[in-house]
């Protein structure tokens, strides 16, 4: 059994560093490739919103643990500097990527929420479940078994959560299509390059299981908010 529940835990966490390791590499790689176009990643996505007749969005420069996202409640775009003032492939393939989701509105609009959902649940759920076992083992004395089975099945249900809802950020990536092809038809090889990146940034919170330690005791615990504008 305690084997059953290990491979189950070590299925999520490679799962979460798969995820992780492909965005990160696919980044480095994106930061070393110029834009073939003289546009910032901000610059995209404006003319993105522009193209799409979107007037409403708001573009946030934002530094801190917890940014590159679209958040629809108050309809801003928060970037980090290195992707709103890149003119690299990677600083498109964020702006855009978080700039389709501005398009997801009605009921794909709740399915984003959902997905905004189970990103946060990834963030800080796996290490909050730890945190309890290791507190009921010590202080009730509870049998390891248990626990690690709490442990095992919250983290299988969260990555399942996650991953199923991967749908919604593929979703964002197709209200690019037409806009990227328009730009980029006479550059193919930026084109594939950028259809690369999308698909490795639209997987990027699969590995916020990896990363919840850092983002559950650096943002979530009280008086840590004013690291991220609220997503």
């Amino acid at each position: 059994m305690i084997a059953i529940l290990l491979i189950v835990l070590l299925l999520a966490y490679g799962a979460s560093r798969y995820a992780l390791q492909r965005y990160e590499a696919a980044l480095a790689e994106g930061f070393r490739m110029r834009a073939p176009l003289s546009f910032t990643g901000g610059e995209m996505a404006l003319e993105f919103f522009k193209d799409q007749g979107i007037t409403d969005v708001q573009l946030v420069e934002h530094e801190g643990l917890i940014t590159d996202y679209f958040d629809p409640a108050r309809r801003r775009l928060f970037l980090r500097r290195q992707f709103k003032d890149g003119q690299h492939l990677a600083a498109w393939a964020v702006a855009l990527h978080e700039a389709g989701h501005a398009l997801q509105t009605g009921e794909s609009l709740a399915e984003f929420n959902w997905r905004r959902s189970c990103i946060k649940i990834t963030r800080y759920l796996p290490t909050l479940t730890v945190i309890i076992a290791i507190a009921l083992k010590v202080m009730v004395r509870i049998p390891t078994l248990p626990l690690l089975i709490a442990v095992a099945a919250t983290w299988a249900l969260i990555m399942a959560m996650n991953i199923g809802t991967l749908a919604i950020e593929r979703n964002a990536n197709l209200h690019l299509r037409r806009f990227i092809d328009d730009r980029l038809s006479a550059y193919p090889s930026a084109q594939e390059k950028i259809d690369q990146l999308l698909k490795a940034v639209s997987i990027r919170e699969v590995g916020d299981l990896i990363r919840s330690p850092r983002l559950f005791f650096f943002s979530a615990l009280p008086g840590k908010r004013s690291t991220r504008p609220g997503r």
